[in-house]
């Protein structure tokens, strides 16, 4: 097989079609809902099958998941219930788990996503969960799958110094609300999942640069969280219509943690959607707002060695004894949402930087307050890092690399940079989305970025 990058793009058509671009062995974790074979309108996909030929599209599919994955690598099955009856089910999850099995993957883990609403029955309980499947390509020797805990801790609902300083294992119930109508995250799919699914599946098997595919990409949420979490990222979609609308939403989204988090922060506070202003001034006004790059006026609440340990994420650093004490002045500096107004840092770098955060990414709101410490200020130390020396120049090169990597927020003529959109939330009319015959036409050979 030819080794071509497809990396970081979405590419359109239908994935056993595209399957054969993936070299062996590439790909860190699969992220995917397949089709349910529910008989619903996917813009280019028939989703009524007999029971026969959905399980040999299947594995067809399966197949070709085995054989990109490296050795270990996490496949995460994203499914529900398919009906042949209007009165009966039958869980996908079932259906499917000998062909898993027969075809060569582990089961490491059964997620329960359970959300609210759903579709009310007159019959039945309404449904209020989906099953995600955690299959492992079965590896030999040391190629075991990666689980990396760290990022994903949640916050625990009391003080307990028995507890990790920086939160919980997350365990195997997710419960995230569906996108709804009306949040940032939606898009005119039928059937898009929360952002926060899969930033947390990213997060926890998968390494910066590792390749994260998604065969049924849909609205692109797995590519855009890939993007932004500063891995690589490939998508396949069968419909036009859904194909161009991902693209453009993943073009809103910077590449990686540093740049994510910045682009929130100029958008809310140095330029607005619509607005365009000299390299000069821009850098002049990001400068006074990131005013001064450092944690030192943090060291009179927070002693020194604790402060580093919190910075590089070690537990071990924090005597039992202390924690109750130091998680209650981070609550002080970092109180959660709900009671932000009381914060003892309003307008304080580590504030301006956490709130960033947390319009970056969804899963930083259950955070413990220690966790987000350390998350903005591995983001600080990392912009001093690799604004280097020259700051000038360094400013100049991140905002280059900025508006490459979000072409469709930002645009660089010259000495003058546009911002094309602001920290509010897109809508549908910034977006024109006409008909899925004209974005066929528009489309039919679109990728993404280089």
């Amino acid at each position: 097989m030819t080794n071509v990058d497809v990396r970081d793009q979405i590419i359109l058509g239908d994935c056993l079609d595209l399957f054969p671009k993936v070299p062996d062995d590439s790909v860190q974790t699969i992220h995917t809902s397949p089709p349910y074979n529910i008989a619903r309108n996917y813009n280019g996909y028939d989703d009524k099958l007999s029971r026969k030929d959905y399980l040999d599209f299947i594995e067809r599919v399966l197949r070709e998941c085995k054989r990109t994955l490296v050795p270990g690598g996490a496949l995460f099955w994203q499914t529900g219930y398919t009906t042949e009856r209007a009165e009966y089910i039958t869980p996908l999850d079932h259906l499917t788990f000998d062909l898993f099995q027969r075809l060569g993957f582990r089961l490491k883990d059964r997620i329960i996503w359970r959300y609210w609403g759903g579709m009310a029955f007159k019959s039945k309980f309404t449904n209020k969960h989906e099953t995600i499947l955690w299959w492992v390509k079965a590896g030999h020797g040391t190629n075991k799958s990666k689980f990396n805990v760290f990022p994903v801790r949640e916050a625990t609902k009391f003080y307990d110094s028995r507890n990790n300083l920086f939160g919980r294992n997350p365990g195997n119930v997710w419960e995230v609300d569906r996108v709804a109508f009306g949040r940032n995250d939606q898009t005119s799919h039928i059937a898009v999942f929360p952002e926060e699914i899969s930033d947390r599946i990213i997060l926890a098997t998968t390494d910066e640069d590792d390749l994260v595919l998604d065969p049924f990409s849909g609205s692109g949420t797995v590519c855009k969280m890939a993007k932004s979490r500063g891995r690589h990222f490939l998508g396949f979609e069968i419909s036009p219509y859904y194909h161009a609308e991902s693209i453009h939403r993943v073009s809103l989204q910077a590449r990686g943690e540093l740049l994510s988090v910045l682009s929130e922060i100029i958008k809310e506070h140095v330029c607005g959607g619509g607005q365009t202003k000299k390299q000069s001034t821009f850098l002049e006004k990001l400068t006074a707002v990131l005013h001064p790059l450092s944690l030192n006026q943090y060291e009179d609440s927070i002693k020194k060695t604790y402060l580093d340990a919190l910075c590089e994420g070690r537990e071990d650093g924090v005597k039992k004894s202390d924690k109750i004490a130091l998680w209650k002045i981070l609550e002080e500096i970092l109180p959660p949402d709900d009671l932000c107004e009381s914060s003892k840092d309003p307008a304080g770098l580590l504030s301006l930087v956490d709130r960033a955060y947390g319009r970056t990414y969804k899963l930083h709101k259950v955070y413990s307050s220690a966790m987000r410490f350390h998350c903005v200020a591995r983001w600080i130390d990392r912009l001093r890092n690799t604004l280097g020396q020259d700051k000038n120049e360094g400013w100049r090169q991140i905002l280059k690399s900025l508006v490459k990597s979000e072409p469709g927020t930002y645009s660089l003529d010259g000495d003058r940079i546009t911002v094309t959109r602001s920290a509010e939330k897109i809508k549908d009319t910034e977006y024109e989305i006409t008909s899925p015959k004209a974005l066929r036409k528009e489309t039919a050979t679109a990728t993404l970025f280089s």
